[in-house]
């Protein structure tokens, strides 16, 4: 088992505090964890009081050179743009060519892995309705998992909402797609309650990454949210010994969050 932990983890400060490039040096300081999960979210600057996508040479060199000084490794890069099963063919090979481009930036600054939606998460959060199909999005993710073979990284499908939210669709994509550099990242949170367990025992044979996710916890360390421990242990149980990110998402402070998570994922897999 190898923890990593989440930018997400800690989005208050990050970029705020101190710059995403040092965001692994911070993890190996404060939590002794050398891998890091780098949100596409916070590849942003904010010098104009917006979110300004950065992806120009020398923001994306300045994290390489940061992340290898520091002995950190760059596990995945969280992307969240992109409607990749949507049915307007423009609009999505606009997208795919969006999500080529950050998979070459996550290529650029040594990350190991890229995980991609199925849908616009922006548009599930305000409720925008696009009809997508889950044979367009097959034919989204053949050409990511080609495109992730000739730059040479790690393609990730997670359970985050939309068509993923069913298990039988992210099987059904990953076995039509049938690529050594495609699989997926389970987030032990996303799934319904009522298929959680049965669902993320399907995800187990296909995962690469584990999105540990915890919220605010209980005077035991728990989360009353789901049966996180039951729910690490299908990992555990059968063999899985790929990373396991810490992504907290409660409301308290994130830096006793990660603190948590961290010992709680130690506490289960024992």
């Amino acid at each position: 088992m190898e923890l990593c932990v989440s930018s997400w983890s800690l989005r208050d400060h990050v970029g705020r505090e101190f710059p995403l490039a040092d965001f692994g040096r911070v993890a190996k300081d404060r939590f002794g964890i050398s891998a890091v999960e780098l949100c596409q979210m916070h590849f942003v600057t904010y010098d104009f009081g917006f979110a300004f996508p950065a992806q120009e040479t020398a923001f994306l060199d300045e994290i390489k050179t940061t992340t290898e000084r520091d002995a950190v490794t760059i596990v995945n890069i969280p992307v969240d743009v992109g409607n990749l099963s949507q049915l307007d063919e423009q609009g999505r090979a606009f997208d795919l060519q969006v999500v080529k481009t950050w998979m070459a930036a996550a290529k650029h600054v040594g990350s190991q892995a890229v995980r991609v939606n199925t849908e616009s998460v922006i548009a599930r959060e305000r409720s925008i309705k696009v009809p997508v199909s889950l044979s367009v999005a097959k034919e989204s993710f053949e050409q990511l998992a080609q495109f992730a073979e000739e730059v040479d990284i790690q393609l990730l499908l997670e359970n985050h909402g939309g068509l993923s939210s069913d298990p039988d669709n992210i099987i059904e994509v990953v076995e039509a797609v049938a690529s050594e550099h495609f699989g997926l990242c389970a987030d032990l949170g996303n799934f319904a309650d009522d298929i959680r367990i049965e669902g993320l025992k399907k995800l187990v044979p296909y995962t690469k990454l584990v999105h540990a996710k915890t919220y605010d916890f209980d005077e035991n360390g728990e989360i009353g949210e789901f049966d996180f421990g039951k729910c690490l242990r299908i990992f555990k149980n059968r063999g899985y010994d790929g990373p396991i990110s810490v992504e907290f998402e409660g409301a308290g402070d994130q830096w006793n969050g990660v603190k948590q998570t961290i010992e709680l994922i130690k506490k289960h897999w024992r």
